[in-house]
């Protein structure tokens, strides 16, 4: 493809757009518009918004969207359209989204541009195609063949078409014979196919996975990755063929069963057991070099050590898979502190970090503000929950 037939086909992206239908449209109509455009399931378009949402573009990419497509004004409104207040907050995640762009913590400007490349094949492959509209058909009556004239007023029984006797005048006509019911067109069973060809597939690598020992929890996420990818081959096919949508609840499900034992096995899960943990050491030799514990919260109080006379460092570090962690130190104690949480709060010193692998390194010399007496070290690792140290 060369310049000019690339600078004619985005031209002809343009001028052909599609309007936003007020009939079949969920918040602004913006995926039923592309799917009426290039002839598709709209359920295929929202389901790629979703996912592009994932990554921050797919809310940007809907606003840009719903600014660019013209409202359609051509069908009859049935139903009341979005409210204001969801088109609000659709342009403010749309402004969110597009700072992700340009945000470290975010996912970058690549999925944009694989967004708007898949939507212009999608234009290649499918541009000249438009959905056809059903038509009406209205078939008058015929007028009687035999030369009669039609009488004002009749007598005996209305026909069947006039039961309550309204049009008198009429009733020398035949019956009126509209077009045969077209027959039911059968879907193809897309949903029962993939569903079976995603059992087979699970099955298959599961009994793979047995065979060379690694079907393990932490591998669970290759399992739910296989029947995943089934699925989302079906709901592709599906939207070309009309069918298939019974597969859409069933891969939420499965998509959010995958995440959420990926995000258990990025967890290290510490040993220790299950349960609440408090201890107060009144001497350094009580104070253990590690405290675990895989669920629980634990509350360790170092207050009642004496730390007053010089020495080497006095470290000890807190294991924990899902609890809050709580340390209380004392006053005037010289403080190192590092934590981590996988998804939590952390606070020390009047310092925090929050939300998805939040680490904060803090170094402490307490209320007197002078350095003296023996050192505390303290590390905290926690998979889910807060880490907080206090000061006695």
């Amino acid at each position: 493809m060369d310049g000019t037939e690339l600078r004619t086909s985005l031209r002809d992206m343009w001028d052909t757009r599609p309007a936003r239908p007020r009939e079949g449209r969920h918040v602004a109509g913006v995926a039923a518009a592309i799917a009426r455009r290039y002839d598709v399931d709209p359920v295929l378009i929202r389901v790629a918004f979703v996912v592009a949402a994932f990554s921050g573009v797919g809310v940007l990419l809907y606003v840009a969207g719903w600014i660019a497509l013209p409202d359609g004004t051509d069908e009859p409104v049935t139903r009341r359209g979005p409210r204001g207040a969801a088109l609000v907050g659709l342009a403010v995640l749309g402004v969110i989204g597009f700072g992700s762009l340009f945000d470290d913590n975010g996912f970058g400007i690549l999925p944009l541009v694989v967004a708007l490349g898949l939507l212009f094949l999608l234009h290649r492959s499918r541009g000249e195609r438009v959905a056809a509209r059903p038509v009406v058909q209205q078939v008058a009556p015929e007028a009687p063949v035999d030369g009669s004239t039609v009488s004002l007023v009749k007598d005996g029984t209305p026909p069947a078409w006039d039961p309550l006797g309204a049009a008198p005048f009429a009733w020398d006509l035949p019956e009126p014979a509209g077009p045969p019911p077209a027959p039911a067109r059968r879907r193809p069973p897309v949903t029962a196919v993939t569903l079976g060809v995603a059992l087979l597939a699970g099955g298959a690598t599961a009994a793979l996975m047995l065979a060379i020992g690694v079907l393990t929890a932490p591998n669970a996420p290759v399992l739910l990755g296989v029947v995943l990818t089934v699925l989302g081959f079906g709901l592709v096919a599906g939207s070309f063929l009309r069918a298939g949508r019974g597969l859409i609840p069933v891969a939420v499900v499965v998509g959010l069963v995958t995440w959420g034992s990926l995000a258990t096995a990025s967890f290290d899960w510490p040993e220790g057991g299950v349960g609440d943990l408090a201890v107060r050491p009144t001497s350094v030799s009580q104070l253990q070099p590690v405290y675990s514990r895989g669920a629980g919260d634990v509350d360790i109080d170092l207050t009642a050590l004496d730390l007053t006379a010089p020495g080497a460092p006095l470290a000890t570090e807190v294991r924990l898979g899902v609890g809050d962690v709580t340390v209380t130190v004392p006053r005037n104690a010289d403080l190192t502190f590092t934590g981590t949480t996988g998804v939590g709060e952390v606070r020390a010193a009047d310092q925090q970090r929050d939300g998805i692998d939040g680490t904060l390194a803090v170094s402490d010399l307490g209320a007197d503000g002078i350095a003296g007496g023996r050192p505390l070290e303290i590390t905290v690792h926690s998979g889910a929950g807060d880490v907080e140290v206090l000061r006695g």
